[in-house]
């Protein structure tokens, strides 16, 4: 699998590959992907992607007939604005979400995301990209969402090793 990012200086090609990614996450984004942040991939220029914080981002396999889309991930404002993630069926399961996240995360150097509760394949993608729960809300359909976001400042947590007593005196 090859991550890479999207970006392309040609005005008509620009839009047919921006259709064809739309189409992509309306097929495999399981119907979970915001509209808003649908709407902002569709406006989305070239130009844009110099912007901080803009990436898009693919995940193509090599196939029968050259490289084949395996997963999309749109990102803006740092998530804030959009943070899209969308794998086809035959590439979850391998680590495909959570590679285009953490080519995000590593490209950008933050994030943050809002995925609903009731959807664990997404959260389990971001938790594995290293995104953690910083809040619960109520998302734009009224589910209970969890925001999540990358805190580099964030130390390391230090989990009992093996041998150690889980719980300490305090003397």
């Amino acid at each position: 699998m090859q991550i890479s990012s999207i970006y392309d200086s040609q005005p008509d090609r620009w839009q047919a590959r921006i259709a064809g990614l739309l189409d992509f996450l309306r097929e495999y984004g399981e119907q979970r992907l915001t509209l808003r942040g649908c709407r902002q991939l569709a406006r989305l220029s070239p130009e844009q992607l110099a912007v901080p914080g803009v990436s898009l981002l693919v995940a193509t396999v090599r196939g029968q007939y050259g490289r084949q889309l395996a997963g999309v991930s749109f990102v803006s404002g740092y998530g804030k604005e959009a943070c899209l993630v969308a794998v086809h069926p035959l590439y979850r399961g391998r680590h495909t979400g959570t590679a285009l996240l953490s080519a995000q995360l590593q490209r950008l150097g933050r994030l943050e995301c809002q995925v609903a509760c009731d959807n664990p394949a997404s959260l389990k993608m971001c938790f594995n990209s290293g995104l953690a729960a910083v809040d619960l809300t109520n998302g734009p359909t009224g589910k209970p969402t969890l925001l999540l976001r990358f805190r580099p400042d964030r130390s390391t947590a230090i989990l009992p090793q093996e041998g150690e007593p889980l719980c300490q005196n305090p003397s």
